[in-house]
């Protein structure tokens, strides 16, 4: 434990490194914290904090910059501390307004709004169909056997395929199909919907067959709904950095972010902790990304949880702003589902 006046310059250094980008001096520091204390005080408290790991300074400078056990102080100092600009607030809530977008392109320009608001790069990872249920299923007659069924989940996703059936279906005998299904299947998880239960249609068996082969094919859906959908924005926020030693890692982890499954190896962490995660410098387990931080929290309908945002910058990125604005970048999007489930 640190005592209030190392908590104080520490926290000083801290914020001041994130502001300027350059190493803190004693004097900086002397005069912003104006407690009547001289810079030989500060110099040997900020030599000392040195010492315990919070600090360190480069060979160039004579002045300090927090490791990553000094920004980890910091931000545990911050939570509960909310500091969003009025137009950030606004920013957000103007896009979360509009409950006419289809989920596809809320997802994206959720990820746009995060990575132009926090100058960093933005994840946003889209409910899986497995998670999802059925909210309504429309299916339409196009020529001869091909029918097109589009479903929408209860998180307005929508999806599309062409079907072709073993059998001519008239339009009458494909709305019975439909209104059994949406009635039966309403609601249930397309993971737990049972192939079997087309036998319950009171129908001729050409019907049944044919809804059992519809059921196979909303199921069919989810062998294919592998992974995620994941939404990246933001890349060039990275590249921005002015810190020469970061220039590798940022190639790195530029070229990681291709492969779609070390973004979900890196949020994997929610699904289990399910709550606000924070990961500073070498606390990420991932060699790519031990030059940055991560902030990231999960969305939900309900009690389930449907997906994550989150952003990854700098060390020095502005967590008393980013901390609260990806908290409530996801809460609104909660919200945006719950209403779209309707």
């Amino acid at each position: 434990m640190l005592d209030k006046r190392k908590s104080a310059i520490l926290k000083e250094v801290v914020y001041r490194y994130i502001t300027t980008g350059t190493p803190v001096s004693s004097n900086a520091v002397a005069r912003a914290l104006n407690i009547g204390i001289s810079p030989a005080t500060i110099r040997n408290e900020m030599s000392r904090l040195e010492e315990m790991g919070y600090l360190y300074h480069p060979h160039t400078s004579a002045g300090k910059i927090p490791t990553h056990q000094g920004y980890r102080f910091y931000v545990d100092s911050l939570m509960g501390r909310a500091r969003l600009r009025k137009e950030e607030k606004e920013a957000i809530q103007t896009l979360f307004s509009n409950q006419a977008k289809e989920l596809e392109n809320l997802m994206q320009e959720t990820s746009e709004l995060l990575s132009r608001l926090t100058q960093a790069l933005s994840l946003v990872v889209s409910p899986r169909l497995r998670r999802s249920t059925l909210k309504h299923l429309d299916l339409l007659s196009m020529h001869d056997r091909l029918i097109l069924m589009v479903i929408i989940t209860n998180t307005g996703r929508v999806e599309k395929k062409v079907l072709e059936m073993n059998t001519s279906l008239s339009d009458e005998e494909l709305i019975k199909i439909q209104n059994w299904l949406n009635h039966n299947l309403n609601g249930q998880s397309l993971s737990e919907i049972d192939v079997s239960a087309a036998q319950k249609l009171k129908a001729p068996r050409k019907i049944r067959e044919a809804a059992k082969s519809i059921i196979k094919e909303i199921k069919d859906l989810l062998v294919r709904d592998e992974y995620e959908g994941v939404y990246v924005g933001g890349k060039a926020n990275l590249i921005r950095l002015k810190e020469p030693e970061t220039f590798r890692r940022i190639e790195a982890l530029l070229e990681a972010l291709e492969q779609q499954y070390f973004i979900l190896n890196v949020v994997n962490e929610l699904l289990v902790e399910n709550q606000l995660l924070i990961k500073i410098g070498n606390e990420n387990p991932s060699e790519e990304l031990q030059d940055f931080s991560l902030v990231a929290t999960p969305y939900a309908i309900g009690e389930q949880q449907m997906g994550s945002v989150g952003v990854i910058g700098p060390m020095r990125m502005d967590y008393a702003r980013i901390i609260p604005m990806v908290d409530l970048v996801a809460k609104s999007l909660s919200k945006s589902l719950e209403i779209l489930r309707g």
